[in-house]
């Protein structure tokens, strides 16, 4: 019952949990299933060095684990930053002097024309605004709600 249960839990947290036999210098081995473990006699300071080992890998993975969360919220806030800009006036800048009714320049600085090529390459760029700040202001909307 509860009794059988609270000492199989000690068991694994306390005698498996490499709490006890490295202390006392003994290494337990798991083989196949339904065999018993077997227990070996080992060099105590080798196994607490194990022991140190193996703690410092699960720390070394743990920090490694938040790293990469941080990574990843900071590339989120990163991109929703990126959103707050309207497409149809990310173009407007000092480096264009005329616009079409899509915010897309037509005249550059210099009043030269601006070419097909770059025309097609500013629309593509502009649709990939268009996208983060679609999912900017979704964000922003999910939030008010």
């Amino acid at each position: 019952g509860i009794n059988a249960e609270y000492g199989k839990q000690w068991y694994q947290r306390r005698v498996r949990g490499d709490n006890v036999l490295p202390e006392l210098g003994v290494r337990l081995e798991d083989r196949e299933a339904g065999e018993p473990a077997v227990f070996k006699i080992d060099d105590k300071d080798t196994l607490l060095r194990e022991k140190k080992q193996r703690e410092e890998e699960v720390a070394r993975k743990e920090r490694e684990k938040a790293e990469k969360a941080e990574a990843k919220a900071k590339a989120a806030r990163e991109k929703l930053e990126k959103g707050k800009v309207n497409p149809m006036e990310m173009f407007r800048t000092d480096q264009y002097s005329a616009w079409d009714e899509q915010g897309l320049p037509t005249i550059d600085r210099e009043g030269k024309p601006i070419t097909q090529s770059q025309q097609k390459k500013l629309k593509k760029l502009q649709a990939v605004q268009d996208k983060l700040h679609k999912a900017y202001l979704q964000q922003i909307s999910d939030l008010e709600i």
